[in-house]
């Protein structure tokens, strides 16, 4: 029963490992108050690494960790000579290794020429910094913010005073370099080389195919080739192909919204409720699809959604689909890699999650290939049939999953997917004992149907607490909604904080939710060490209060994680993707290894 529930709980889910970055103040200063046309001058950026941090110096001491870097954008009015940068420092670190890095303040040099005939006037000139900081145990996600300083252009006879001389006379030192990498970062407390990130990617690209979402379509695309196969097998092979495109280029589009643009985290779109109710809609479409009730086609240009049309512009659009469908079913194998490719050049990181589309492409290129594979599945007659309805119900509890869940707050909003199962499972009894009237085939679908619906109702009661009396209540009353102000307020009052970022549309979350939030050894635990228990709720919106804060713990966005802050600890412990119990009992031991003074409930 666990196991149709596990189904349902993966039609979405969207999660990446943290990475906890730290940031450094950051001034850009010109040795002059003014520019003079023809004259050289220098521009100074200057870090002031924390203490207790060290970051990576312009030289380090492995060629795949990120460079301190400035990069100057192109100026009509001046010309950037290369950076000059100081000497890092060799140091040893017991859990890192030796590493070349940069301690206290770092100046950084620009030499710079005003052209000749540069108009006169205000100038802004801008770039943009990166560097990654370390403490004595790991490296965090590396920073990039942009620099600039605006400043004038004046004659090239006009009088220009000194401006922060303290700053320039360090240039002379000889630690200062002009070398640089463009280098990629280390994998938190390990490095992943490329193909170690490449084969996790394809790992991750197969699994998604067994996903509820994705499931129904394997076997429909398999005799669809098999059908196209019969009159011409490279027609087959086109068919896939095209098919695979599709795929790809939503792994490809996604790739570069968050990995090069950083315009969107991973799995944000369903927050977006215009996106979630055309999927919901496309859902329910394919579903009765499959029921035989409509004939889903969309405009000729965009051909059809259906996967029974042999086109190749209906495989691009139907691929694309699927592949949107898979892309919340991220955990366990997609975090990792994400915070690895986040950390990358995108020449990189985009390839690493191009392989994601690739590995899910795979089996249905292989089947097109080899359409003779198609043959085990059921092609015409009633059995056939109920199989693909099955497959529909499927779909039908897809859709409900997200329409519920923006509907309905908290964890009730399975008892809709209950009703579907509900209804699936009466049917799938019905059907067959319509079909056949031996004994056998009726005692196979009756205990398919116990197992659909025993295993739904018994996580739905789960996760909604039914059963627990009043235990529930006071679980979900123990949650405080998440505010910047009160987070603040509880860590300058060196408070222990518990900081839970989650969504109805994230399965992980509500894995996590009945698994772990719903254990009373857990809030035994937290009530012990006196921990406030904090939750970002990204159900309707992707700009929830505490969004800044997933952020800086996970540069890639993804939940479910949570956040666990104790008292005198500067950075929190993170808990990402699933994790039990044990895990989060264990998390709370490190906030306060001492045993625990009992203390009256919340």
């Amino acid at each position: 029963m666990r196991l149709v529930a596990l189904l349902f709980i993966c039609i979405t889910a969207s999660s990446a490992l943290a990475a906890q970055p730290t940031t450094a103040p950051v001034e850009t200063v010109l040795n002059l108050s003014a520019l003079p046309q023809g004259k050289e001058a220098k521009l100074a950026v200057v870090v002031d690494v924390p203490e207790g941090l060290h970051a990576q110096s312009a030289t380090p001491s492995q060629p795949n960790y990120i460079p301190f870097k400035v990069t100057m954008e192109p100026s009509a009015a001046v010309e950037f000579s290369p950076p000059i940068y100081p000497r890092g420092e060799d140091k040893n670190y017991p859990q890192l290794g030796a590493l070349n890095v940069y301690t206290g303040r770092v100046v950084v040099i620009v030499p710079l020429k005003v052209k000749a005939d540069a108009p006169l006037g205000d100038v802004k000139l801008e770039g943009k910094l990166q560097y990654q900081m370390c403490d004595d145990r790991s490296c965090y996600a590396p920073q990039r913010p942009k620099i600039a300083v605006e400043t004038k252009i004046v004659a090239a006879d006009a009088p220009a005073q000194p401006n922060r001389a303290e700053l320039f006379s360090a240039e002379a030192s000889p630690r200062a370099t002009t070398q640089s990498s463009t280098a990629v970062a280390p994998a938190k407390k390990q490095d992943w080389t490329i193909w170690t990130a490449f084969g996790a990617a394809l790992l991750a690209g197969l699994a998604f195919n067994i996903m509820p979402c994705v499931l129904p379509v394997l076997p429909l695309k398999a005799a669809a080739f098999h059908r196209a196969a019969e009159h011409h097998r490279s027609r087959s092979i086109a068919l896939g192909l095209s098919f695979s495109a599709g795929i790809v280029g939503v792994f490809a589009i996604l790739a570069v919204l968050v990995l090069v643009l950083r315009v969107v985290s991973w799995g944000s779109l369903f927050s977006n409720p215009i996106f979630v109710w055309s999927l919901v809609v496309l859902l329910v479409l394919c579903a009765l699809g499959m029921f035989g009730a409509i004939n889903v086609t969309l405009p000729n240009a965009l051909y059809s959604v259906d996967p029974r049309q042999d086109t190749l512009g209906g495989n691009v659009v139907f691929g694309a689909f699927t592949a949107i469908l898979a892309t919340p079913c991220t955990a366990p194998l997609l975090p990792p890699l994400l915070i690895w490719a986040s950390a990358q050049p995108g020449i990189i990181g985009v390839p690493a999650m191009l392989m994601v589309g690739i590995g899910m492409a795979l089996p249905y290129l292989i089947l097109s290939a080899f359409p003779e594979a198609a043959k085990k599945f059921p092609r015409t007659g009633p059995w056939s049939e109920l199989f693909k309805q099955m497959m529909g119900f499927l779909l039908l509890a897809a859709a409900t999953f997200f329409a519920a869940g923006r509907l309905i707050h908290g964890p009730e909003f399975w008892w809709a997917i209950v009703a579907v199962v509900a209804v699936a499972s009466f049917y799938l009894i019905a059907r067959t004992v319509q079909l056949t009237p031996n004994a056998r085939p009726v005692a196979i679908s009756a205990a398919l149907a116990v197992a659909m619906l025993g295993g739904t109702l018994w996580w739905t009661a789960r996760i909604t607490g039914l059963g627990m009396g009043g235990g529930a209540a006071n679980v979900d009353s123990s949650w405080q909604d998440y505010s910047d102000v009160q987070f603040k307020s509880l860590r300058d009052a060196n408070k222990p904080v518990l900081v839970k970022f989650t969504a109805n549309w994230c399965g992980t979350c509500q894995a996590i939710e009945g698994a772990v939030y719903r254990d009373p050894q857990v809030w035994t635990a937290l009530k012990q060490h006196d921990v406030t228990a904090l939750k970002v709720d990204f159900s309707d919106s992707n700009d929830a209060a505490g969004k800044d804060l997933l952020l800086a713990l996970n540069p890639a966005g993804g939940i479910p994680l949570t956040a666990i802050y104790g008292p005198g600890m500067k950075d929190p412990i993170v808990l990402a993707s699933y994790y039990n119990s044990s895990d989060l009992l264990a998390a709370l031991q490190q906030i306060a290894p001492t045993t625990p003074t009992q203390t009256a409930a919340r």
